[in-house]
């Protein structure tokens, strides 16, 4: 697809999350597979179905078969008799390239099962990805999708659902949601009694979500325009700021600011200063694209604010790989090849969604070091002082090395290399402190 300004720039779609537009963001991270699992409704009667639901969606281009195994309870929490049924304890599905479902599993209890709390179903997920397959969506989320498969009712429903919050430390090799069973007793239902499986969203609606991404181009290239608009950098310090303190790791200011420099930087400063530069190239434009097919309303709002909150993981993307380049020229240790890098910036987006440890590295390589290198060129306003940004990190710095480990002391080293030689320039530029 051809950018209308840009005739000779490819526009290479990105598979939208419907994950989060259908739960509103609970996300299990499998690398080839992402899904989340709740209970419908989470109380129920006796011969009351509840429903496990599981919904998936595949990161990569290639069919591949999912097996779901259920296991249920025997007993109830004081140990005695419990009677609780699923019409399959397996079920295959099988996922199209970039497909999203859900499947619906039925499960009941009958007597003389005793009302309880907490009754666990375990569910197993076991798959083996094809060989050679490419990822296509990018960890951590995006765009919403402009095209589902399934009703504004149907959808109502599966956002009603309690999916449960697994945190990145638990196993998924068993996936556990629990229900809850009231005293009362319903007749056996009449109904077949049957795991339902229904597709949300296939590949062959890339078209039509790659059709709308694409005209809203010229949108996007004006709200990307810094010519005509303040600096994006406020906004993204708070947002940066919010998004890892979500996730266990609460920022000093100086790292917030260093880091939303460096993002700030690749927005509003790298197409005049990179020469090999191509906005439309970026994954953080064909992100605000997207988000903009799925809202339109979103054109007419405050530029910073859509921009960092809707192209967010785009824009830490290109900023981390941006950034290694930068440093390496600026720097002894060896930064790693390309391939090494962009596996360490969908390690870094793999870990905003939820799964997997964080590390000091993430806060600090490259994305901190380089945002000390960019602050020169990313002004927020005529009355910041280029000094406070080197003094907040040192501060910062002081308090990390301290807890550090041995692994990180080489990226401290780094840091405070880069530190003497921005407080040079700035005594040779005889720039005082204020």
């Amino acid at each position: 697809m051809i950018s209308p300004r840009s005739p000779h720039i490819s526009f290479e779609p990105l598979y939208p999350d419907v994950l989060t537009a259908v739960t509103g963001g609970p996300r299990i991270h499998m690398e080839h597979l992402e899904c989340t699992l709740g209970m419908f409704p989470r109380q129920v009667f006796l011969n009351q179905p509840s429903e496990m639901v599981l919904v998936m969606q595949s990161m990569i281009d290639k069919p591949m078969d999912v097996k779901i195994a259920i296991r249920l309870p025997t007993t109830d929490r004081k140990g005695e008799v419990a009677v609780i049924e699923t019409p399959k304890s397996q079920i295959v599905v099988t996922l199209s390239p970039g497909e999203a479902g859900v499947l619906r599993m039925p499960v009941i209890a009958r007597p003389p099962t005793r009302p309880g709390r907490d009754f666990p179903v375990r569910v197993a997920i076991r798959f083996r990805p094809p060989a050679n397959a490419r990822f296509v969506r990018p960890p951590g989320g995006g765009a919403p999708p402009t095209v589902l498969s399934v009703s504004p009712f149907k959808l109502q429903v599966l956002r009603e659902v309690q999916y449960v919050a697994h945190r990145w430390n638990e196993s998924t090799e068993i996936l556990t949601v629990n229900f809850d069973l009231v005293a009362n007793r319903l007749p056996s239902p009449q109904d077949a009694f049957k795991p339902r499986y229904e597709t949300l969203w296939t590949h062959e609606a890339m078209k039509a979500e790659t059709n709308k991404a694409l005209s809203f181009v010229s949108e996007a290239q004006a709200m990307l325009n810094s010519a005509t608009h303040t600096s994006i950098y406020p906004a993204l310090s708070k947002v940066v700021a919010e998004r890892f303190s979500v996730r266990g790791m609460p920022l000093h200011p100086g790292e917030a600011n260093a880091i939303a420099k460096m993002m700030a930087y690749v927005v509003d400063v790298a197409g005049q200063r990179e020469p090999d530069f191509v906005v439309e190239t970026t994954r953080y434009f064909r992100q605000l694209c997207h988000a903009l097919a799925a809202n339109p309303a979103l054109v007419d709002g405050e530029r910073n604010h859509v921009v960092s909150t809707h192209a967010f993981e785009g824009i830490l993307y290109e900023s981390t790989l941006m950034a290694f380049r930068i440093l390496q020229s600026r720097v002894r240790e060896d930064l790693g090849t390309i391939e090494e890098q962009i596996n360490y910036a969908n390690r870094i987006l793999t870990w905003f969604a939820g799964h997997g440890d964080g590390d000091l590295s993430y806060v600090y390589l490259p994305l901190v070091l380089c945002g000390l290198v960019a602050n020169r060129w990313v002004k927020h306003h005529g009355m910041e002082n280029p000094w406070n940004l080197a003094d907040d990190l040192t501060e910062a710095m002081a308090g990390r090395i301290r807890l550090a480990d041995g692994a990180s002391t080489i990226v401290f080293e780094m840091l405070d290399a880069l530190l003497e030689e921005y407080k040079r320039t700035l005594r040779l530029q005889r720039i005082d402190r204020g």
